[in-house]
């Protein structure tokens, strides 16, 4: 019996032993796989940040591309605009060249045409005699008719009603101040100033009245003085009737 109970003794004590033992390697084991785990964590933490940290300088790469992208759109842009202004100017130009171009040529085919017809109609004019004459000045710019001239025309239209062979001769000019055809035009509105007065204050038939406008050419006096350009600022106007004898000459 007392055998018996030494035996227990002795196998429980060995039992305690080998559960003491176990239970340190399992914390042991236990351990150094937790030491593990955390060291692989870690390592995997630092890659992650290593990682990041490239994904982070990449965007700041590709964030300084977009800028320089935006900032080349922006300048390309603005060029552009600047080109398609400049050709839109230009195309306005032109335009205006063309159209100022258009205008000179009408005036002057106007001037040329009022010449020719001019000399169709006295290409003998040796058989008309001048027998009146009187000039209305106009001011600088100006084809206003100025009153203080209409007592002289209103002597024209007199002699006009009296006689009724005569014809009415309106020469007007203008100094050299100014462009080509805008004198050419300056010149008929001059012309069309004394001829509408005449056609509607004193009733002398349109038909007898004929007008040409010289602009800047055939003054009367020289431009460079100014008591020259003044006198040059006028409408002509002459009264016209047949020469008996020019006339017998010409039908014989």
């Amino acid at each position: 019996m007392r055998k018996l109970s030494v035996v227990l003794l002795v196998s429980a004590a060995m039992l305690i032993m080998s559960g003491c033992a176990t239970r340190k390697y399992v914390r042991n084991q236990v351990k150094t796989a937790s030491d593990a785990l955390t060291a692989q964590i870690e390592s995997t933490q630092g890659e992650i940040k290593e990682v990041r940290d490239d994904v982070n300088k990449v965007n700041s790469r590709v964030s300084g591309v977009d800028t320089k992208v935006s900032e080349l759109d922006t300048r390309t842009s603005e060029q552009f605009n600047s080109v398609k202004t400049d050709i839109q100017n230009t195309d306005q130009k032109t335009s205006q060249a063309q159209s100022a171009a258009s205008q000179a040529q009408s005036a002057a085919d106007r001037a040329a045409n009022q010449v020719t017809t001019l000399d169709q109609k006295f290409q003998n004019r040796n058989q008309y005699s001048t027998t009146d004459e009187k000039t209305v000045q106009f001011k600088l710019n100006s084809a206003t008719l100025d009153p203080h001239y209409k007592d002289g025309l209103d002597e024209i239209a007199n002699t006009l009603m009296q006689r009724p062979d005569a014809i009415l001769m309106l020469e007007g000019r203008t100094d050299s101040t100014g462009a080509k055809d805008y004198n050419l035009r300056l010149g008929e509105r001059r012309v069309e100033a004394v001829r509408r007065y005449l056609a509607v204050e004193k009733a002398i038939p349109v038909y007898r009245i004929h007008e040409i406008s010289f602009g800047a050419e055939k003054p009367l006096a020289e431009n460079n003085t100014r008591e020259g350009r003044e006198k040059n600022r006028v409408v002509t106007v002459t009264i016209l009737v047949p020469n008996t004898e020019g006339a017998v000459a010409s039908r014989n």
